[in-house]
């Protein structure tokens, strides 16, 4: 069943979908503790490979350690990341590689750990929004910094990180989207 069923082609998750942007400017409020519960829900819910949810989700509001994170890129100046010490919360993602699944993944060339921790994170985006919070992704950062910010223990990766607060403002332009003949192909 799609939607509410009122009508039959619309659906309440491409609706939440379609109202999340990549948003890099909040407002100084704090999250409250029923989105922070709900979030940390959608992480809970979201499927992993064999239900063995590889990972450890970190909900980060100290504003210390929100600015350290902000600094930690691989090269060029820190300032490319400065909008990221406006959120109130950073969510990383840390990766537990399990031994015998980390070594399957080198025959099968898919490192499920990985894989895992952005499908919760995403499932994470998308509760988010719905709440009517802002997020957006974060790649640009040293995995090896931000661990050693996070005593992330040895083993562990941090996967990937996002910011998530209050938007100072809504979206006037929403960009554009490739056509789905463009995405998709039918064999």
């Amino acid at each position: 069943m799609l939607g509410s069923g009122t009508e039959p082609n619309r659906s309440i998750v491409l609706e939440i979908m379609k109202k999340r942007y990549s948003c890099r400017k909040y407002r100084s409020e704090p999250i409250d503790p029923h989105r922070l519960a709900a979030m940390k829900e959608a992480v809970r819910l979201a499927p992993s490979a064999c239900n063995r949810q590889p990972y450890t989700f970190f909900f980060i509001t100290d504003e210390n350690i929100i600015n350290e994170i902000a600094g930690a890129v691989p090269l060029g100046p820190a300032s490319v990341n400065s909008w990221i010490e406006t959120a109130p919360l950073i969510v990383a993602a840390v990766g537990k590689p399990e031994l015998l699944w980390h070594k399957m993944t080198q025959v099968i060339d898919n490192d499920y750990h990985r894989t895992d921790a952005v499908i919760a994170m995403d499932h994470l985006s998308l509760v988010a929004t719905e709440m009517e919070l802002g997020t957006c992704w974060v790649g640009w950062f040293s995995r090896k910094k931000v661990g050693k910010i996070l005593r992330v223990n040895r083993g562990q990766e941090v996967v990937i990180l996002m910011t998530v607060g209050f938007p100072e403002k809504e979206p006037t332009v929403r960009k554009g989207r490739k056509e789905i003949k463009e995405l998709v192909e039918e064999r």
